[in-house]
């Protein structure tokens, strides 16, 4: 039985199978959403060119190719019906459940958004007692989903009631455009003094403009792998460290003759270690909530479980919170034979599928 589940956001097309085999390909969908279908079809994660079940899920709704979500709901449904006319597909639902294509098209309002419910549902059966809490930090965002007893009990199920209670964080590791981390950064000034014993430093604001985006910082601090290769920055220039000090002079109106590796190096950790506190603040926050949820005397210890390209930085945010860092951590890097973390909203949507939808496939007795 071969079943596929697809992720489709933005800028990346997850897909995975539900036996683990995954794969992220780069595809920002505003620029011509038209390109999708021939996108889908490069996938080639099953057996046959015709997996039995197709599970989608998505975010991709909400690019501005599309008049409203709606019309984006329906686009990437009818785009996947089209690449697998011989596959059942099946759409997730925020309320927690499949539905038919024709189905999740009338209820577009409950298929946005849906990847990080589905994520959720499934990983919630490794903490199946107590309070968890669910951290996927991605390219672009955060998800901070409680858990209780295995289930998900999010304060709010769209993302605009998800923004207003801190369960999605619109940061993440590679994407966000550095002016929306920081708004003034800290030069290091050439100390005059004879024995160069201190550094002094004058805060500068940044340039709001997309001149670079988080992920030079962390290359620059050594959490991310340079990759020449790798073209899918601000400037559309390399994923280097050279190109990513330039950048990041850009954020002060500068280039990189104008200031010294020192002072870029000591502006990428001020910009890392703000994004951290951000991320910090926000899993605070879901702990707080989930205590609330707990009788006075419970004594239960918060399991956390962390997924998704930025799952490292997750891990530093729990080590820097007291009520947290004494807490059970398990990567979902780690529970299983492949690393499905990066695509773990796929993989989970094709578990869920393979579990629910097997009967669908069957046909209808007439008697």
């Amino acid at each position: 039985m071969q079943v596929l589940g697809l992720d489709i956001g933005g800028a990346n097309i997850k897909a995975a199978t539900a036996d683990g085999k995954s794969v992220s390909v780069a595809f920002a969908i505003w620029q011509n959403k038209n390109l999708l279908t021939s996108k889908l079809r490069e996938i080639t994660l099953t057996q046959s060119s015709a997996p039995e079940i197709v599970a989608l899920t998505m975010t991709a709704e909400l690019a501005d190719c599309f008049v409203n979500k709606a019309e984006g709901v329906e686009f990437i449904i009818r785009a996947v019906v089209e690449v697998f006319p011989q596959s059942l597909i099946r759409v997730w639902l925020t309320s927690g459940e499949f539905a038919e294509p024709n189905d999740a098209i009338e209820l577009p309002q409950i298929v946005a958004a849906s990847n990080w419910h589905a994520l959720a549902t499934w990983a919630g059966r490794a903490v199946p007692t107590g309070p968890a809490l669910l951290i996927d930090v991605g390219s672009t965002t955060t998800d901070i989903i409680p858990l209780l007893d295995g289930i998900p009990v999010p304060e709010g199920l769209t993302d605009l009631a998800r923004l207003e209670s801190g369960e999605l964080l619109y940061t993440g590791v590679r994407r966000t455009p550095t002016c929306a981390v920081v708004q003034s950064v800290p030069l290091l000034i050439e100390d005059s003094s004879p024995n160069n014993e201190t550094r002094l430093e004058q805060f500068i604001p940044v340039a709001a403009e997309l001149f670079s985006t988080v992920q030079d910082a962390h290359l620059l601090n050594g959490d991310l792998t340079a990759d020449a290769k790798d073209m899918d920055t601000a400037d559309g220039r390399p994923f280097t460290r050279d190109a990513a000090m330039n950048r990041l002079a850009h954020m002060l109106c500068c280039d990189r003759s104008e200031l010294s590796d020192t002072q870029l190096l000591h502006i990428a950790a001020f910009i890392a270690e703000t994004q951290l506190a951000q991320l910090c603040t926000g899993i605070h926050n879901r702990l707080d909530f989930l205590a609330g949820l707990q009788p006075q005397d419970a004594n239960s210890e918060v399991r956390i479980l962390v997924s998704g390209s930025g799952a490292w930085l997750a891990e530093r945010a729990i080590q820097k919170i007291d009520d947290a860092g004494s807490a059970s951590v398990s990567n979902l890097a780690t529970m299983f034979l492949q690393d499905i973390s990066s695509c773990a909203p796929a993989f989970a949507v094709a578990r869920l599928a393979a579990e629910r939808c097997l009967d669908d496939l069957l046909p209808v007795s007439p008697w």
